[in-house]
């Protein structure tokens, strides 16, 4: 589950700035304060993960990509190279649940009984004559949020000396967490179990053919010195994790693809009842995660593609409305329960028109058309999609992919556009019932709608939804950059926090 995304120096935020998201998450602000910019972060490392340009760290631009910004001098603030850009994604899951990531048939779960795990990446730019460089990764987890890991290519210095860089990359742990919380369960096994564990060294060593001269007799003696000892907690942390920053990762663009070491460690125990510090395995648990995050990542383009008179099948199912809405007409040809239920949801909006999907023709081939009917009229009237208010057709992709999806991140800029305000507000009946079982879709929508938070509100103070449902940011712009504020509802639906500047004054103002 997508929790929270950090920002520094990209695009409009300078400072670190973290935007907290919630099932329903609505980012307000004044224009050109910053508010597209925590879509477009998003957007960038789905955008970057989706490419088949499998080695590029960041693609800020592609053709038919679903975002553009240009390059990377482009994205950072002030569009200083000095600077470092940083994305962090934090993700939580339910305690002890797990992730199985169909892609690689791995199932992990968030390590040392905790419920969130947070992956951070550095990226850089030396000079216009060079490219964009991986900088550093990060690894946290826990409410808290404590750094326990840290990564950076093996060959960094080469990387910056070099007029290109290969799309072969490996990182290295470079820093490793020394708290005892994360080492204590280990080290208490291995003092319960060292005996057994010195048993399998000694018996592995006397099945080696050449122990003197095999580098790994030679791991294996080191181990058995070690475990004879009587070393205490700070010792083992101290051993152990200087073995395990011997842990490299192989990467490709921004996500790890293998694991290998530099110089692999016997000093690991080998449990299948206590959580072992794996650092390489750590990484690979927060990059799935972040991989379930973008692959569940829905964008809809702020301009949907405008309703064509009839269409031609393309002669596939899709699964989605596309992201300009273009794959809508063949998702509700192939989905006649589908259209039902969203002519159910346009009469909910009263919208006054339902939905019709026929072929045109009996020799017409894969020719259909998409109509509206008039439900507001005695006799109803079948209407072309082109031939009513263009805020139905823009919206319409919107209501669709709310209903057919399920556990997906719908995110859209201002989906009020063109839309009256009684409608704007009862978008927000729609996001109640899309965030609920089944479907469990969240939604990250820039508006400048106040019709649509006051139904929210309504909703909260019905207790139709939890005031937790609803994340309200403010992004506001200073000399420094954006920052963003959450604003916290009650169980009344009123604010807890002050709307900056007051809430929507420019009414008052007027009046």
């Amino acid at each position: 589950m997508l929790h929270a995304l950090e920002l520094e120096n990209f695009k409009a935020f300078g400072k670190r700035a973290r935007i907290p998201f919630a099932p329903i998450t609505l980012i307000f602000g004044e224009n050109s304060a910053g508010k597209s910019t925590i879509l477009q972060a998003l957007n960038l490392l789905k955008q970057t993960q989706e490419s088949r340009d499998t080695g590029a760290l960041l693609l800020p631009r592609t053709e038919n990509g679903i975002v553009d910004l240009g390059s990377f001098q482009e994205m950072l603030f002030d569009h200083d190279l000095k600077r470092t850009l940083s994305i962090r994604v934090e993700t939580t899951m339910k305690s002890m649940a797990r992730i199985h990531d169909v892609d690689s048939g791995r199932t992990i779960r968030l390590p040392f009984g905790k419920n969130r795990i947070d992956i951070e990446f550095s990226f850089k730019r030396p000079s216009l004559e060079k490219e964009v460089l991986l900088h550093q990764i990060d690894i946290y987890v826990g409410e808290s949020a404590n750094r326990i890991a840290s990564f950076q290519p093996l060959n960094i210095k080469e990387q910056w000396e070099r007029d290109f860089v290969s799309t072969s990359l490996t990182v290295a742990c470079i820093w490793l967490t020394k708290e005892s919380e994360y080492w204590k369960p280990e080290f208490e096994w291995c003092k319960e179990n060292k005996e057994e564990i010195l048993s399998l060294f000694k018996k592995r060593l006397r099945d080696l053919e050449h122990p003197n001269n095999d580098s790994e007799g030679e791991r294996i003696k080191e181990a058995i010195e070690f475990f004879s000892l009587d070393f205490d907690l700070e010792t083992y942390i101290s051993k152990r994790s200087e073995h395990e920053m011997n842990a490299a990762i192989d990467m490709t663009g921004f996500l790890p693809s293998g694991i290998s070491t530099r110089s692999p460690s016997l000093l690991r125990p080998q449990s299948n009842d206590t959580e072992i510090f794996d650092v390489a395995q750590l990484v690979w648990t927060a990059s799935t995660a972040l991989e379930q995050i973008l692959k569940a990542l829905f964008p809809i383009s702020p301009f949907r593609k405008p309703p064509e008179r009839w269409y031609i099948f393309r002669g596939t199912s899709p699964s989605h409305v596309g992201y300009q809405g273009d794959l809508l007409p063949d998702l509700l040809l192939r989905r006649p329960e589908l259209v039902n239920e969203t002519n159910e949801w346009l009469e909910k909006l009263n919208i006054g028109h339902k939905l019709t999907v026929k072929a045109i023709g009996a020799d017409s081939g894969d020719l259909f058309e998409v109509r509206l009917i008039d439900t507001r009229r005695k006799e109803h009237i079948s209407v072309a999609l082109p031939d009513v208010g263009f805020g139905v057709s823009q919206l319409l992709p919107f209501i669709v992919q709310s209903l057919v999806s399920e556990k997906r991140i719908i995110s859209i800029e201002q989906p009020e556009v063109h839309v009256h305000p009684k409608l704007q507000a009862d978008l927000g009946d729609l996001l109640a019932e899309a965030i609920k079982e089944p479907r469990q879709n969240r939604f990250i929508i820039e508006t400048h709608s106040e019709h649509l938070i006051l139904r929210l509100q309504r909703l909260v103070r019905k207790k139709e939804i939890e005031p937790e449902d609803v994340s309200v940011i403010y992004v506001s712009r200073g000399p420094e950059g954006a920052k963003a504020e959450r604003l916290r509802l009650d169980e009344a639906g009123d604010f807890i926090d002050d709307w900056p500047g007051g809430f929507f004054s420019e009414r008052l103002r007027e009046l």
